[in-house]
């Protein structure tokens, strides 16, 4: 089996290659986007069996496909932060320098926004969404900067390119708690909660091999070596998760248009 990464850099590359060496599959990654682009799709061509890919991408190629080229597996992270309730949710952190004077999402009209990339739920479309619940143009009310990773996002605005990062709150926190990284942020905006990203499997793949890879994974959540990976990511654990988890995030997006 192939499981193809879309979260690293953001997400330690070390948690995957774990969660490889448990389900027996070897691992790749590609960290230019959160999800399969427009016109590239591994799973179709039968280049990968399971993926860890951003809410949207999993809406795109799944529940709002009508040839579906993924599944749900049906396990998620879990998320070491209090605003997620023990649930698999997260947020999109808005946030700004300690020394800017914005305290509103509004207050950022104009500036200069990170973003992680056009796919990311947390690092753009939660933002959008924003923007679109409130009646503003999303195309006109900031400049958006893609910066290809939330790391990178947070590191613009650390050094001034930006004036503002919308990035992955699972992110944001092990950034924090990074005693090699030097973290000065604060968090003006938190949008959501969304669901987190889904484990997805190629749709043809027979649904006894994906309920082996769930279980396996499931088994090893407290395991010393995968517990201290999720440990080390900022999340608590794993749980199972259906479709419908999945749901308000294309209703988002139909919204949006």
């Amino acid at each position: 089996m192939h499981l193809v990464s879309y979260m690293a850099p953001g997400f330690p590359r070390s948690l995957f290659e774990t969660i490889g060496e448990i389900i027996g599959a070897d691992v790749s990654f590609i960290e230019t986007a959160s999800g399969p682009l427009p016109g590239e799709d591994p799973f179709a061509s039968g280049d990968a069996d399971l993926g860890w890919i951003c809410s949207t991408s999993f809406v795109d190629l799944a529940l709002a496909s009508p040839t579906p080229s993924v599944k749900l597996a049906g396990v998620a992270w879990l998320p070491d932060d209090p605003g997620s309730l023990g649930g698999p949710v997260y947020f999109g952190d808005l946030v700004v320098n300690q020394t800017g004077s914005a305290t509103s999402l509004e207050d950022l009209r104009g500036l200069r926004i990170a973003c992680n990339d056009p796919v990311s739920l947390s690092g753009h479309y939660s933002l959008r969404f924003a923007l679109n619940d409130l009646g503003e143009d999303q195309d006109d009310f900031a400049d958006l900067v893609f910066t290809g990773g939330h790391n990178a996002s947070l590191d613009a605005l650390t050094d001034g390119t930006v004036d503002a990062a919308i990035v992955d709150s699972v992110v944001r926190i092990a950034a924090e708690r990074d005693e090699q990284r030097s973290v000065d942020l604060r968090v003006i905006d938190r949008l959501g909660p969304w669901p987190v990203q889904p484990l997805v499997a190629r749709s043809t793949l027979d649904n006894v091999t994906v309920a082996s890879v769930v279980n396996k994974l499931m088994d090893a959540a407290n395991d010393s070596v995968l517990s201290r990976e999720l440990n080390n990511a900022s999340l608590s654990g794993l749980t199972r998760v259906g479709p419908d988890h999945y749901q308000g995030v294309r209703d988002a997006m139909i919204r949006l248009g």
